[in-house]
Order: C-alpha cells, then sequence, then structure tokens
C-alpha cells in the first residue's frame, strides 16, 4: 500500500500539505505508531518464541513509549496465529512473530489460509537461536547415537516431542530418524514450554526444539545434538545435523512479519528499533536466556530469505516423501 501526502488547495488559502484552517496534518510517518501494536505469537506462552517476542514488546513499550501487547494464538501447527497476521489490516497495528516452520514447511504439507510468498510483509529479523535435541539430565543417553540405537532396536519405545507439527524441528527430526532406520513416537505439543514439561516429567524421552535455556543452565537438561548446518560456538562438543550429514538442518530464526502491503514507513520503524534494541544490555540477557545469537535482516533480505526457505524446504520435503 502506498502512501501518499493530499495536497490541499484551498481558494484564498494556498494550503499545501497542510491542515486546513490552521489545523496540521500529519503524514503516517510522523505519527507511526499511533495506535497501540500487537506481536501475534503463534505458539503458546513460555520458551524462545515468547521471549523473542517479548524483548522487542518491552522495549518499544518501555523505552520507546510506544504501547505494544503481545498475543498467543497457538495451535493448528502454528498456522491459526499466522493466519491472523496475514488477514490483519496492513496498517502496522498487527505484527506476528516469524518462526520458519508456519512459513517454510507447512505449507508444503496442509493446506492453510495464506500463502507464504503473497500474503506477508516479512519486516526484520532479530536473532538465530540453535534448535537442539536434548533429554534429561539424567537421561540414559548420552549422546545422539545412543538415542537412536535405542530407536532402533526399540521400536515405538522412543517418545520425542516439539512444537509446531510438521513444523521445521520436526521434519528435520524425522528425516534424521528415517534415515537411521529408527521407529520413534512423535507427540505433538502447542509450545516448547509445554513439550519440556512433559520431558522433565518423564513423559516423552526427548525434546526438540529452541526452549531449553533456562534448564540448560539449571543442569536439568543434556544436549545431545543441534538440528542446523553451522557448530554453535559455545557447544563445541554438540554435534550438528549438517556435520552428521542429516537430509534437513535447520535453526530457529525469528523476527517479525506483517501482513501484506505494510507501510515502508512502518517497516522502517521496526527495523529501526531492532538495530536499537540489539546495542542494549537488555537485549544482551535475553541472548544469554535463550542461548541466541545476535542477528539482524532488514526488510529485503528477510524477504529474500524467506522465500528461499519455503522453497528449499518444500523440495527436501517432496524428495523425502514426508
Amino acid at each position: 500500500m502506498k502512501i501518499t501526502r493530499r495536497k490541499f488547495m484551498h481558494a484564498g488559502l494556498g494550503v499545501t500539505g497542510a491542515g486546513v484552517l490552521g489545523f496540521p496534518r500529519m503524514t503516517f510517518a510522523q505519527s507511526y505508531p499511533a495506535r497501540p501494536t500487537t506481536i501475534v505469537v503463534p505458539f503458546a506462552a513460555g520458551g524462545a518464541g515468547d521471549l523473542s517476542a517479548r524483548v522487542i514488546s518491552e522495549f518499544a513499550s518501555n523505552k520507546k513509549g510506544d504501547v505494544t501487547a503481545v498475543d498467543f494464538r497457538p495451535g493448528a501447527g502454528a498456522t491459526i496465529g499466522t493466519a491472523q497476521v496475514a488477514d490483519a489490516k496492513p496498517d502496522g497495528t498487527t505484527l506476528g512473530l516469524y518462526s520458519v516452520s508456519p512459513y517454510g514447511t507447512t505449507p508444503h504439507l496442509q493446506k492453510v489460509p495464506y500463502d507464504p510468498m503473497t500474503s506477508f510483509t516479512y519486516v526484520t529479523v532479530h536473532v538465530s537461536v540453535p534448535i537442539a535435541f536434548y533429554v534429561k539430565a539424567d537421561s540414559p543417553f548420552a549422546t545422539w547415537d545412543d538415542a537412536v540405537k535405542f530407536a532402533v532396536d526399540n521400536p515405538s519405545k522412543f517418545r520425542w516431542g516439539t512444537a509446531a507439527v510438521r513444523g521445521a524441528a520436526h521434519l528435520a527430526t524425522e528425516a534424521a530418524f528415517r534415515k537411521a532406520g529408527a521407529r520413534a513416537i512423535f507427540v505433538p505439543f502447542k509450545g516448547g514450554s509445554e513439550a519440556m514439561t512433559a520431558l522433565l516429567g518423564g513423559h516423552i524421552e526427548a525434546s526438540v526444539s529452541s526452549d531449553y535455556g533456562p534448564q540448560l543452565d539449571a543442569g536439568e537438561v543434556r544436549l545431545l545434538a543441534f538440528t542446523g548446518s553451522e557448530k554453535v560456538g559455545i557447544y563445541p562438543n554438540v554435534p550438528t545435523f549438517g556435520e552428521m550429514g542429516q537430509p534437513i538442518a535447520v535453526e530457529a530464526t525469528y523476527g517479525l512479519v506483517g501482513p501484506a502491503g505494510l507501510p515502508k514507513e512502518a517497516v522502517a520503524y521496526w527495523n529501526d528499533l531492532v538495530v536499537e534494541l540489539q546495542q542494549t544490555k537488555d537485549f544482551e540477557n535475553y541472548l544469554k536466556i535463550v542461548k541466541g545469537v545476535r542477528l539482524y535482516w532488514n526488510s529485503e533480505e528477510f524477504t529474500e530469505r524467506a522465500k528461499e526457505a519455503y522453497t528449499t524446504l518444500g523440495q527436501a520435503i517432496k524428495e523425502l516423501g514426508l
């Protein structure tokens, strides 16, 4: 949607780009955000996704004075909240938290009420959080190979869970198990925090998500692998799916999206805010909690990478017959 300044020409007043009868007229850029903004999170509260939305919301509200709220809309593989963003009016009052699954994988596997290629404005990315395959600290599985061997030797006895059914973490792990000839039982959850609760309660043997930071620091979980392609610097001894040669390797990238046609002024506002946020102590503390890495993509780069992920993951899903 293109925003232009109307030119008022009134007989005897000669008003151009200003208010009639002496009242000033503000442009979209000057007034945005004039109303509260809602960031829709397509997952349950708790976990890295929650914190990744809140770190932006709290900075906008507390430091910038622009009221921003977080609205949790989990369900249907994170497509309910994602669809809400796609259907929103493109005035900058509704944004969504981006995570690759509902944009890059789910649309290839089930019918969704949006098109990742045309339904959104990809605004900005602010963090990358490694997705891990992890178990309880007292688990008998010390390595990824231990878990896979058990799943191969004991069909349907190894239970594992994650959020975003048919999401990136789900597919990457399922593909890895299939490659090994393992028959493991997948247990779906609405959010990574729910999967963590089930893991610590002994209801599943492993979880795959980016929601392990606090529990790792508390010594409650053990990381067996990362689902990404690159080594995670602070965990050099934890193998990655990429170096293992697994069929799919993915990381958790969080950012902001809006409905298609979001004004460029709104896009610029949130990009500027994220750049400013990333220099703060609050952001450093957030990175420590979620075990994340500072990452910045502007709208142009984000759009290119999101569409590339959609295409690449779709090809992988087709080749694997998932």
